[in-house]
This record gives structure tokens, C-alpha cells and sequence, in this order.
């Protein structure tokens, strides 16, 4: 049988030298028409066996390990060489396919967009519906705080560089060292997604209508980046602020919480009684 098959092999692939084969996947290559005697060794990683058949004309190779090895074949008679590659994979391991979400019809964009960002007296959660993780950003006066939901809880003075981090074992509210913080500037992510990753030439082509969040009637958009690469934006028109930003089918990241109008600062250092005092 196997002599049979190795005819049919050289038959129909015999210049062939590239093989990619799964786990315990065989192969029979032949290197040469005409040659009475040939000699092979392995290149490289021994992630394949082989042994000769037909009288040494074929060798028949089988896929022992993931990863990549080359055979050198040798005619003894002439010293001519070929050389076959061999690429073993885990037929199991198969790539995660994107999904894509189907593109919603496009209608005319008449609206004028503008990039307005809230500046001052802003309290904003942003949940990431995948890793259910919520971010927060506040902003009164000169003070501006940040939430990363994992344990990080920061407050600092834009103004005269005081910055604090929370200790809810020990302290509460610690002082840190000054001016180690990151200000917002004029904006974060996700709030600031669409202003910065989107062209704005023909909003047109990525308009698929009006759509709610926070009770919010957004613009949404629709937009084909490449790479089978597909952002969603949902947009309060009022201040071109993104409130729900989706990559592909994959969660969404959207805002939860939208308060423009924070006027009274409700926790942060200047709260603290005492030295061991824990309140926010």
C-alpha cells in the first residue's frame, strides 16, 4: 500500500516542497524523478519522523510536533539537493473568528457636528459591559478625581498640584507626592472616541440613524476602519460626546452615568476629620 501511494503522490506532487500538516498527519514526498541512491536528513527541530520507502526513492514523513523543520535530500549519484519544508499545527487551536456585525442602511447626515466636551462640573461613569469594569471622571473647580474600578481611587488639585490616593484599610484619603497626576486636558476616552478616531469629511457614509442612550437620543454611526475593523459611536449631538462606543460584536463600552451639573463635591480629601478617618 505503500508503495502504491507514494506512486500516486510523486504523481500528482512531486515538486512539491512545502507541506503544513496537523498533529500525526503523514505525507510521502519524492525529491528526485531519476535516482538510485538517496541520502536525507533533518534541518532543524526534529519536530517530524521519516522513514524511506520504496526502495529509498520516497521518504514518508509524519507530524510529531507543532512547530517547523526541513528534510535535505541528497542524490548520492549527482550531489544534487532539494529540500522540503514541513509546518506542523494543532488541528484543535483554531483561530477565533471576528464577528462582524451586518451594516445598517446609511441615511443623510444633516446634522453639523461639533466636538464641545464638558470642561468643568462633570461626574461621569463610563462601564465596560465586557470585563463589567467602571471607570469614573470628575471634574469641579480645579479638583478632578478618577475611579479605575480595580482598587485605584486618586484626587488631585489641577491648580496647586496636591494630589491624594484612597486607603480604605487604613487612611482614607493619603497624601501623595505633588504633581504626579495626569490632568484630563480637554478630554478622555471614551468621551473624546468619535472626535479622535473618526474623519469627518462625509458623515453620511456612516450615519445609520437616531438611537437612545441614557435616555439620550444620539446620533449613531456606523464606521468601516480597515481590517475587518468596525466602531460603532452613539453621539449626543449637544456636544459631540461619544456615550457608547462598540468595537465589531464585541461588548460595548457605554456611559452610565452623565451628570453635567455637578456643583457640590460630595467626597475627597478635604472631607477627612482625622488622621485614620476612612470616609470617602
Amino acid at each position: 500500500m505503500i508503495l502504491c501511494f507514494c506512486g500516486l503522490v510523486t504523481a500528482q506532487e512531486i515538486n512539491k516542497n512545502e507541506f503544513k500538516m496537523a498533529l500525526g498527519d503523514t505525507v510521502v514526498w519524492r525529491p528526485f524523478d531519476n535516482c538510485d541512491n538517496n541520502g536525507y536528513e533533518i534541518n532543524g527541530p526534529k519536530i517530524i519522523s521519516f522513514k524511506t520507502v520504496k526502495f529509498g526513492d520516497c521518504i514518508q514523513v509524519i507530524a510529531k510536533r507543532i512547530g517547523k523543520s526541513s528534510i535535505i535530500a541528497t542524490c548520492n549519484d549527482s550531489n544534487d539537493q532539494a529540500v522540503a519544508r514541513f509546518t506542523v499545527f494543532d488541528p484543535n487551536d483554531v483561530p477565533a473568528v471576528v464577528e462582524i456585525p451586518e451594516k445598517p442602511a446609511t441615511q443623510t447626515f444633516t446634522g453639523t457636528y461639533k466636538f464641545n466636551p464638558p470642561t468643568d462640573n462633570f461626574f461621569i461613569t463610563i462601564n465596560d459591559l465586557g470585563t463589567k469594569r467602571n471607570e469614573t471622571y470628575m471634574r469641579h473647580g480645579d479638583n478632578e478625581a478618577y475611579n479605575d474600578g480595580l482598587g485605584i481611587d486618586r484626587f488631585w488639585n489641577i491648580k496647586t498640584g496636591k494630589n491624594w490616593y484612597y486607603r480604605p484599610d487604613a487612611q482614607g484619603w493619603t497624601d501623595d507626592v505633588d504633581w504626579e497626576f495626569e490632568a484630563f486636558g480637554e478630554s478622555f476616552p471614551i468621551i473624546n472616541s468619535f472626535a479622535t478616531e473618526v474623519e469627518k469629511n462625509n458623515l453620511s457614509n456612516y450615519y445609520v440613524g437616531m438611537e437612545k442612550v441614557l435616555d439620550i437620543n444620539c446620533w449613531r454611526f456606523f464606521v468601516d476602519f480597515e481590517d475587518n475593523l468596525v466602531i460603532q459611536y452613539w453621539v449626543d449631538p449637544s456636544n459631540g460626546c461619544t456615550l457608547k462606543r462598540q468595537m465589531n460584536a464585541d461588548p460595548a463600552k457605554v456611559v452610565t452615568v452623565y451628570d453635567l451639573k455637578y456643583t457640590k463635591l460630595h467626597f475627597g480629601p478635604s472631607f477627612k476629620k482625622g488622621l485614620h478617618d476612612t470616609r470617602r
